[in-house]
Order: structure tokens, then C-alpha cells, then sequence
């Protein structure tokens, strides 16, 4: 979920001719939308997003840090995680190849700023490092998916109320007889927690699930 409660303050750029901009719209409907400066930032949103353990996400939150002079200046977080347990995680996105020891020590000072000021639970950097490829697709997917199905996702449950307890999506699209209705579906079963992966691994309609919610 996306939103903005946390005061983003700064526009994302809407255009560009020297370097990526983009934007995402999540949440079902009319959704809201995040703005994001590049790809590694646009993958980092998509993954942070559908992570079950995400409450909300906001973009550009702006925080004061000061440095070992006491001069203050203006940082602007890129993204900021609220997570379901109540903890504020916000991440510094940027490639490896431009995070230099002086970049890690302005982090490091913001961090230990925005902790003993109850801003953040903690500050992460994000890096390509951290973009696993198998999360990425299926974030992907249930983005691509995310809006409900008035007709099929009443279809899925029903076949689900009737199919045993560990499964796999496969078996449950060929239930409905709605094949990529179906399917869509099925996945977000999994988004919504009904059904749980039993194993780390691209969602495919060989994949196994057991059933997590009653319905």
C-alpha cells in the first residue's frame, strides 16, 4: 500500500532527458500514485510494496541531519516503509558504483539522527545487491494483477473451499475452467494471504500452496 501520511515533501521529476523517471500506481481502483528517479528505485518500490511484512509505503520524505560542524541541511529519503508491526524503515536507493565512503558516512549519520529522533527504526541502503531476482518477478505479477476480478475471484474461492488444504495454482485455474482469469486470480490469493508458497520461487501454476485463511 502507498500513501502519503508521512509528509513527502519533494516532487519526483515527471520528465527527463538525461536520466530515468517513471512512476507506479498501487492499490486497487484509482490507486495512488509513486514517483520513482530510476529503474533500481522503481524495482526497489515494487518489491518493498509486496512484501507481506509492508504496511505502507511513501516516497521523498524530507529529513533534517546536521554534520560534525552543526550545519544542517535537507535530506530527502527515498523510500520510507511503515511495516505491519509498526516499525518506520526508511532506504537510501543508489547503484553500488555510486555509493562512495562518503556517501556510507552521511547515511551512517542520518541513520543514528533519524533513530534517536523516533523518525526511523532504522535507514538502509538499497543497491542492486538487495533486487532478488525470483521477489522482483513475483512483485511484478501481483502488480500486474492487483486490481479484483468481480466475476473470477468468486470463482477461485469456491473451487479453493473445495480443494485440498496443500495444492498447486495449477490445479485450482484448471477448477475454475477460467485459465488466465483464473490464474490471475489464484495469485491474488497469494498477495491477499489466503493461500502461502511453500517454497521460494516464481509463481507458475506448478507451484505449491496450502491454504492459510479459512474462507
Amino acid at each position: 500500500m502507498v500513501s502519503d501520511k508521512l509528509g513527502a515533501i519533494q516532487k519526483t521529476q515527471v520528465g527527463s532527458t538525461k536520466h530515468f523517471t517513471g512512476g507506479l500506481v498501487f492499490g486497487e481502483n484509482e490507486g495512488v500514485r509513486l514517483g520513482t528517479e530510476s529503474h533500481l528505485e522503481t524495482n526497489a518500490a515494487l518489491l518493498l510494496s509486496y512484501r507481506p511484512t509492508t504496511l505502507d509505503l511513501v516516497e521523498q520524505v524530507q529529513f533534517s541531519w546536521y554534520d560534525e560542524h552543526g550545519e544542517y541541511f535537507d535530506h530527502f529519503i527515498d523510500l520510507v516503509v511503515t511495516r505491519v508491526d509498526g516499525a518506520v524503515v526508511g532506504y537510501a536507493v543508489r547503484p553500488t558504483s555510486r555509493v562512495s565512503h562518503a556517501y556510507q558516512c552521511k547515511l551512517a549519520r542520518i541513520k543514528e539522527q533519524s533513530i534517536a529522533q523516533c523518525f526511523l527504526d532504522d535507514f538502509r541502503l538499497f543497491t542492486e545487491e538487495n533486487v532478488c531476482p525470483i521477489e522482483l518477478h513475483n512483485a511484478k505479477l501481483f502488480h500486474s494483477v492487483r486490481r479484483p476480478d468481480d466475476f473470477a475471484d468468486p470463482v477461485v474461492l469456491d473451487a479453493l473451499a473445495d480443494a485440498a488444504i496443500v495444492t498447486t495454482v495449477g490445479d485450482l485455474v484448471d477448477r475454475t475452467r477460467l485459465e488466465g482469469m483464473g490464474f490471475r486470480a489464484v495469485v491474488r490469493l497469494i498477495r491477499s494471504g489466503h493461500l502461502q508458497m511453500l517454497r521460494h520461487e516464481r509463481i507458475e501454476r506448478s507451484t505449491e500452496v496450502i491454504r492459510t485463511r479459512m474462507i
